[in-house]
């Protein structure tokens, strides 16, 4: 399902498979721009300041116009960038034009060279690749989306490269109704920005600023409504990469013709409409769930896990397909689809057992994000299951790798928000997904010390998850192979235990029925004791599964949230058994903090030394502001963890 993305029209490296040797006439016209186009003239010879540039080039103008009338969309791009030196060259001399030809009909205007007084035009027929462009295969979707691609001769140093081009049409599927995002800030500087909607007197589209108070200058024009927004050195933004998936910081226009979300359920409704009949493979299953459950939990389940399992995920997402589902016997046949051709069978599954079940659409990217978005549906960019069931509300996605235990325990997806198609729904419904979404981690670690100082200690891990922590290691075994994985356990311990070495294989026993799996795993540590002062030995006892989720940032001088996993509950039991004779110091302290909870204790009998460390996550963010106090606490709380021993150099115990 294609999202609501951030983009503009100057795409310079990519992936590209050639379908063509040259462009055929069907691809592109190349004609003059557009009556109703404002004209957008660059500043060539403004003075550009070094950090100003970017890349070795300076991008002097950002034009994006919008014309709507009736069931007719264009789409007007037109760029200047300068050359400032060498760095810049294969840049600007590249320039790939992103369409999809099942509904865009592609018109070039032109391509030129401005050097000094001199304009060289470089657009012809000839000079045009039309290349496929499947940038999001590895994902496993297909949308056919092609790319017209120039490679620009004899660019100098000095020159400005500036091009403009229209993608006229828009996707059936949203049936004369359209959306979009224009952006007014990017990640590098732009001297000039024009953004501009024309639409037919009556058509009113919601129009929201986002991270920005720039309203348009509205006007009519020709019998048209004509809303713009004209920006100077626009500052380039840049932001760390371990944010929270909401955070969005740059300025932006979106605007929609769907003026509510009920609007978008109207649209969305019809296409998750269930067949009225079964073709005959679905009713052999219908009737083998039927045979083998004898409650509605157990079918809703069973359907899920048929789906998860026998229809891989592959989306051809092309034109209409791109959010109208695929028909359930179609992919019951084939055995692939997308999010919305695995809902839609799922839906279907769960109709002829009487269960009722609608779709949901969410944004598995900025999630709690959706509350800033406009009515559209590019807001969106997946769809699963909702099933109201014995007064329960269970959230399902069928993309997910087949799903072990009962409804109850199987983990549910959260995406914050979620747009239910079902008639009279008129706002996003909080996804509230129960306890199974839960990472639940419950570890326990025996360190065997009492054979003293001197022998290798036998060091064992047994971990018990269970919901979403469980589902996520049974997809992780499924994939590696039991080599690739036992490196990566011993070397996750290494960090801690630099002497570790694996004494055993480990061990797995998967509850599928209660969805939990027991992973233990065998290892000694040959040089655990270390010299300290005064004759002594030290060795330090960690607690790695707490520890990890209180590391400090790379990035503590920043403006921006710091994202946190979210939602995680861990609590790693140490059992450290040690002669009688030593003497131990017990304790118990916490960490509070907005977004987090931490509790270390130690306890001692003679014999056993047992340190219980518990974590658990509050908020899947930290605002700046509050940093400070986070990274502080962050701190004690890592210090506070682990357990230090000490013994004398000489002492045979």
């Amino acid at each position: 399902m294609h999202i609501l993305f951030r983009g503009f029209f100057l795409v310079f490296f990519s992936c590209l498979v050639p379908i063509a040797g040259a462009a055929t006439a069907a691809d592109f016209k190349i004609v003059a721009v557009p009556g109703w186009v404002q004209t957008v003239a660059s500043e060539n010879d403004a003075p550009i300041p070094e950090e100003k540039q970017s890349a070795g080039m300076s991008y002097l103008l950002l034009d994006r116009q919008i014309f709507v009338k009736g069931n007719d969309k264009q789409a007007y791009s037109h760029m200047a960038v300068k050359v400032q030196n060498e760095s810049g060259l294969e840049r600007a001399a590249r320039i790939e034009i992103e369409f999809d030809p099942s509904y865009h009909a592609l018109q070039l205007h032109y391509v030129n060279i401005v050097r000094g007084e001199k304009v060289i035009s470089k657009l012809t027929a000839k000079a045009v690749q039309v290349l496929q462009r499947e940038k999001s295969l590895e994902y496993q979707i297909y949308d056919g989306t092609k790319t017209a691609n120039l490679i620009l001769d004899d660019v100098r140093v000095g020159d400005v490269v500036e091009y403009a081009y229209t993608r006229r049409g828009s996707n059936p599927v949203f049936g004369g109704k359209h959306y979009g995002q224009m952006d007014l800030q990017w990640g590098f500087p732009v001297q000039k920005l024009y953004a501009r909607i024309v639409t037919e007197p009556g058509r009113d589209p919601a129009i929201r600023l986002v991270n920005t108070r720039q309203e348009a200058t509205v006007r009519r024009v020709g019998g048209m409504q004509s809303y713009e927004w004209s920006l100077s050195n626009v500052e380039g933004l840049s932001f760390k990469d371990d944010t929270p998936r909401w955070f969005d910081p740059y300025a932006s226009i979106q605007w929609s013709d769907f003026q509510t979300w009920q609007a978008v359920v109207q649209w969305a409704v019809p296409l998750y409409k269930t067949p009225s009949s079964l073709s005959k493979e679905l009713q052999e299953e219908v009737e083998r769930i039927k045979a083998a459950t004898t409650s509605a939990g157990e079918r809703t389940v069973e359907v899920l896990r048929f789906v998860q399992k026998n229809v891989r995920y592959l989306g051809v997402e092309v034109g209409a397909g791109s959010h109208a589902p695929t028909q359930p016997d179609v992919v019951m046949a084939r055995r692939f689809g997308d999010c919305k051709d695995k809902t839609l069978l799922t839906l279907t599954l769960l109709k002829a057992l009487g269960i009722e079940a609608h779709p949901a659409l969410v944004n598995s990217k900025v999630r709690m994000g959706i509350r800033e978005y406009l009515a559209m549906p590019g807001a969106f960019d997946h769809v699963i299951v909702r099933v109201k069931l014995d007064g329960g509300t269970y959230w399902l996605d069928p993309t997910r790798p087949a799903q072990m235990g009962m409804l109850e325990s199987i983990s549910q997806p959260n995406f914050g928000y979620a747009l239910v198609l079902e008639s009279g729904e008129s706002a996003l419904t909080p996804m509230e997904p129960g306890s199974a979404a839960l990472y639940t981690r419950r570890v326990i670690s025996v360190l065997d010390m009492r054979g003293g100082l001197k022998i290798p200690i036998p060091f064992t891990v047994t971990s018990t998850l269970e919901g979403g922590s469980a589902e996520q290691l049974r997809s992780i075994l499924a994939k590696e192979s039991r080599e690739e994985y036992q490196k990566h356990l011993v070397n996750y311990f290494a960090r801690y235990y630099p002497d570790i070495v694996v004494d055993r294989p480990y061990e797995v026993v998967d509850n599928k029925a209660t969805n939990q799996i027991l992973l233990t795993e065998y290892y000694r540590l040959t040089d655990f004791w270390k010299k300290a002062k005064d004759e002594q030995m030290e060795g330090y006892v960690a607690s790695p599964d707490v520890n990890d989720y209180l590391r400090a940032p790379q990035n503590t001088v920043r403006t921006e949230p710091l994202a946190l996993y979210h939602p995680i509950d861990i609590r790693q039991t140490t059992l450290v058994q040690v002669p009688a004779s030593w003497k131990l110091k017990a304790g118990t302290s916490e960490i509070k903090d907005t977004v987090f909870f931490v509790e270390s204790s130690a306890a001692v009998k003679p014999g056993l030394l047992t340190l219980v460390d518990t974590y658990r996550s509050l908020s899947d963010a930290v605002e700046s502001q509050a940093l400070p106090t986070y990274l502080s606490n962050a701190k004690k709380a890592r210090n506070m963890l682990g357990y230090t021993l000490s013994r004398s150099a000489n002492d045979a115990e």
